[in-house]
Formats: structure tokens, C-alpha cells, sequence
């Protein structure tokens, strides 16, 4: 295991480094916000089923924004798209503590939206584009969701401490969300400072032709001239057209594929990931300090699952990583929704946690790793409208049910959503990995 991390940590890119030293800030203001946004609603007098409709407006704000921003990455450039969303996301966490009135916390939930829009459309492609080969994005992902993780346990028991050390507000959580925008704000001012500046594929191929020398550049045009033309002489210009046909249907259906998957992992997300706090604060009773801990301990589970993902997924295969996860998630989620003692529920929901981030990562990761660099910022798009989306269903539905009182059913949801998933992976997912990359760019 020693020897494992030190593989895993060392030999990363620079750029790679600044990305994972920087997210703890991330990381913290995440936690923050996530533990105390809930309990703050309902201070305030709001109930189960406001809270998922404001989470599900939210998630399908960030399905509508996503391609239009993925269209916008290219203008702004991802590290700009990147620290303008913490910004932003920032701005939203500070609204929450400032405003009391429901059309203001929609207005704060929309500006969190477009902010995490931002992020989620420019963070992956900005970290593989540091990265030198497969093998470092698969490592890279690994670290920096850990980093990630480890921060937002952090900030969780930060959260559930600051409200007895920080005094005033309408709720003791006012002063929560401030800390937590500034986290968020700080990241994003060091990102956008310390972060390389990185071309594209395309941009780097225009510099090193730009580089030739003009002989060498006529004589390669002409070679390339000479041999287009001879194989169009051979296979005919209705040829070419039919095949550039295929060749975009081909990448249309991979995208759609790909998204899809995301939009059952949004599913299996939404019906629980928003209302842990919740589920611990009514289905055991707990205090609001309790939930904090347990909830911090769930980021060290977290933390765990995201650097052990890259170690299984290299031991066993990726299909057979993944036949694990699946099914390993789906069985852990579908006990939860047991009554059972306390203590066994609080130890596989902690379990629950570290297999949920390494599906979910490994997820994310080798899917974006199967897209050709020219199509990651659309697909990056595609990815965040199909999960919000997802997100956002679940969410609405999950509000729904726990207003009920019922804090068993998503658990159930949740896990016949995984068990769907595993079918499409093996359906339509697994071709698509198991195909060469240079096949899927043709």
C-alpha cells in the first residue's frame, strides 16, 4: 500500500500539484455548506419538500446552462471558466446566509448553479490536459477527488462546530455559509493565479506547424496534396462523404451513451446524497453536533475510496472493478433500507460512502478518458445536462418522499437505479471502453 501511494502521488504534473493543493480550499467550503444548508431551511421554517424543489430547480438550471458554458469554455478558456465558477459559487453560498425570503433563496440556489456549472465543465478537462497519458489522468482524478473528499470531511466537522463558536444571525448557521464562500472565493483567486496556462491539441499542432520551415512546408503540402487526391481517385468523393456520415453518427451515439450513464449515476446520487443529514437528523434522532461527526468520519470513507479506486481498477481489470462496484454499491444501499440498529446502519453508511465515491469517480474518470480530446468540452455538457437532470428527479422525488416521513424508501430507489446502471454498462457502456480511442475518433 506504501509503495502504492507513492506511485499515486508521485511523478504528477505540476500543473496537477496547484490543482490538488488548491482543492482542499474547495473542499472545505463544500463540506461547510453541504452540513448546514438543510438544517438552515428548516430553522427557518421550510419543509422537506421546499428544500427538493429548490435543490431539483437547481439541478435543472445547471442541465440548461451546461451547453451553452461548454460553448463558452472555448472563449473564456477552462482555467478563467474554472475560477470565475468558484466565484460565483461563492457568491451563492454567501445568499444563503444573507437572505430569509423563498424567491431570494432560489435566486442564491440559481447563482450556486451557474457557478457549479463552470466548474463542472472546465475542472476534469483542465486536470487531463495536465496530465501526460491515460495512466496519469486515471492517478490524477484519484488524488484530486481525494484531496477533495478528505477537505469536505473537514469542513463537515468544522461545520457542525462553527455554529457554537460564531454567534449571531437569524439561525446559527448564518454565519457558516460566509466562511464558506470565502473558502470557495480564496480558491478561486489562487487557482486563477497560480494554475499554467495549457493549449489545446489542435493549438499545439498549430504551433508546431507554424514552426516548419516554408520549404519543408511545401513540400509536405504538396505530398498531402498528391496523396488526397490519389485517394480520392480511389475510393471517389461519395465515399469520403458516406463515411464522414458514419464517423459522426458513430460519435453521437458514444456521446449520447456516455451521457446517459451519467444520467443513471445522477439518479442513484440524487435520491440520497442531499438529504444525509436529514435521513441521520429524523430516522435516528441525532443532534446536530452527532450528525457532523458521523458525517466527517463519512469523508475519511471518502477520502479511502477515491485513492483506492485506481489500485482495484489496475488489480483486477476495469471490468471486473466495475462488475464489483455496481454490485457492491447496489447491496450496501438496498440493506440501508432495513431497519436496523443504529450502529449497523451508521457502519454501512459509512461503507455506503466509500464505494459510492469509487464507483462514481472511476465512473466519470474512464468515461471522459474514452472521449477524443476534440469532443471532451461538448461531452463535458452532455455529461453535466444528464446528470443534473438526473439529479434533479431524484431530488424532487426524494423531497417528496422524506416529507412523508419516510426515510427508507430512497435508500431502495437509490439502489434499483445502481442495479439498472450495471445492465446498461454491460450493454453499452463496455464497448465503447473496450474500443481503441483512435477507432472511437474516426
Amino acid at each position: 500500500m506504501k509503495t502504492y501511494l507513492q506511485q499515486l502521488m508521485g511523478g504528477l504534473s505540476p500543473g496537477v500539484r496547484i490543482f490538488v493543493m488548491t482543492e482542499c480550499l474547495f473542499g472545505v467550503g463544500i463540506g461547510l455548506f453541504s452540513l448546514v444548508l438543510n438544517l438552515h431551511l428548516l430553522d427557518l421554517g421550510y419543509d422537506e419538500g421546499f428544500i427538493g424543489r429548490l435543490t431539483s430547480i437547481g439541478s435543472l438550471a445547471m442541465g440548461l446552462l451546461s451547453l451553452p458554458a461548454g460553448l463558452a469554455v472555448r472563449v473564456v478558456g477552462r482555467k478563467g471558466m474554472l475560477a470565475s465558477g468558484m466565484l460565483c459559487v461563492a457568491l451563492g453560498m454567501a445568499g444563503f446566509g444573507a437572505v430569509t425570503a423563498p424567491w431570494a433563496m432560489y435566486v442564491s440556489q440559481l447563482l450556486w448553479s451557474v457557478g457549479m456549472t463552470a466548474i463542472v465543465v472546465s475542472e476534469i478537462q483542465l486536470v487531463f490536459q495536465y496530465c501526460r497519458d491515460k495512466q496519469e489522468e486515471r492517478r490524477a482524478y484519484a488524488v484530486l477527488f481525494a484531496a477533495f473528499t478528505l477537505f469536505t470531511g473537514a469542513g463537515t466537522l468544522l461545520g457542525g462546530l462553527l455554529p457554537r463558536w460564531l454567534q449571531g444571525g437569524v439561525t446559527p448557521y448564518e454565519p457558516v455559509f460566509y466562511a464558506a464562500a470565502g473558502s470557495l472565493a480564496l480558491g478561486g483567486v489562487l487557482r486563477a493565479l497560480l494554475l499554467p496556462s495549457v493549449t489545446s491539441a489542435s493549438e499545439r499542432e498549430q504551433t508546431a506547424a507554424a514552426a516548419v520551415s516554408p520549404e519543408q512546408a511545401a513540400a509536405e503540402g504538396a505530398a498531402v496534396h498528391a496523396a488526397a487526391a490519389l485517394e480520392q481517385a480511389k475510393s471517389g468523393a461519395a465515399a469520403e462523404r458516406r463515411q464522414a456520415k458514419s464517423g459522426a453518427g458513430s460519435r453521437i451515439s458514444m456521446l449520447a451513451s456516455l451521457s446517459a450513464m451519467i444520467f443513471l449515476s445522477g439518479l442513484a446520487l440524487g435520491f440520497l446524497n442531499n438529504y444525509l443529514n436529514i435521513i441521520l437528523k429524523y430516522r435516528l434522532d441525532w443532534p446536530d453536533s452527532s450528525i457532523s461527526i458521523v458525517l466527517s468520519i463519512a469523508g475519511v470513507f471518502l477520502f479511502a475510496g477515491s485513492l483506492l479506486a485506481p489500485m482495484l481498477l489496475e488489480r483486477v481489470g476495469t471490468h471486473q472493478a466495475f462488475g464489483l462496484l455496481f454490485i457492491g454499491n447496489a447491496a450496501v444501499v438496498l440493506l440501508l433500507a432495513w431497519a436496523l440498529p443504529p450502529m449497523l446502519f451508521t457502519v454501512l453508511l459509512l461503507l455506503r460512502g466509500g464505494l459510492f465515491i469509487m464507483w462514481n469517480n472511476q465512473l466519470d474518470s474512464e468515461l471522459m478518458s474514452a472521449v477524443p480530446e476534440e469532443d471532451r468540452n461538448l461531452y463535458a455538457g452532455l455529461r453535466t445536462i444528464a446528470r443534473s437532470g438526473g439529479t434533479a428527479i431524484a431530488a424532487y422525488a426524494a423531497g417528496w418522499i422524506l416529507a412523508g416521513s419516510n426515510y427508507t424508501l430512497p435508500f431502495v430507489w437509490s439502489g434499483v437505479t445502481i442495479l439498472i446502471g450495471f445492465v446498461f454498462y454491460m450493454v453499452r457502456i463496455r464497448p465503447i471502453l473496450d474500443k481503441p480511442k483512435s477507432a472511437a475518433e474516426t
